[in-house]
């Protein structure tokens, strides 16, 4: 196993403003399974992380129906922005594949993929 994701628990908690539900509450946050959730008006979002695996599961529910679902095994790395009052997670699939989210004011996930060297 190599180095944990580099966000912490106390950014993700600031980011969701909630305690997370976490699979065994007795282990340390870096080894356990720790689930975040935000609601807005439509959309419902549920990010789940395991620091230390590197593993990260984010569902989006709108209207009460499921529209997006990615769950990955071993991300780069999870990062926490904030520019300009502005913040968001980024969970980094690889060097040039990224999937965003923000949940204020509303929930917003996008995915940004760069194109890779020319040969």
């Amino acid at each position: 196993m190599g180095s944990p994701v580099s966000i912490d628990e106390y950014a993700l908690l600031n980011f969701f403003s909630a305690a997370p539900t976490q699979f065994d509450p007795d282990d340390p946050w870096a080894y356990n399974d720790s689930s975040y959730e935000a609601a807005d008006e439509v959309a419902q979002v549920c990010f789940a992380i395991a620091p230390a695996y590197k593993d990260v599961r984010l569902l989006l529910t709108v209207g009460g129906t499921q529209v997006f679902e990615f769950s990955a095994m071993g991300v780069d790395d999870v990062r926490y922005h904030r520019e300009k009052g502005h913040e968001s997670l980024e969970v980094i699939i690889s060097p040039r594949n990224s999937i965003w989210l923000s949940i204020k004011p509303r929930i917003s996930i996008h995915q940004s993929v760069s194109a890779g060297p020319t040969e």
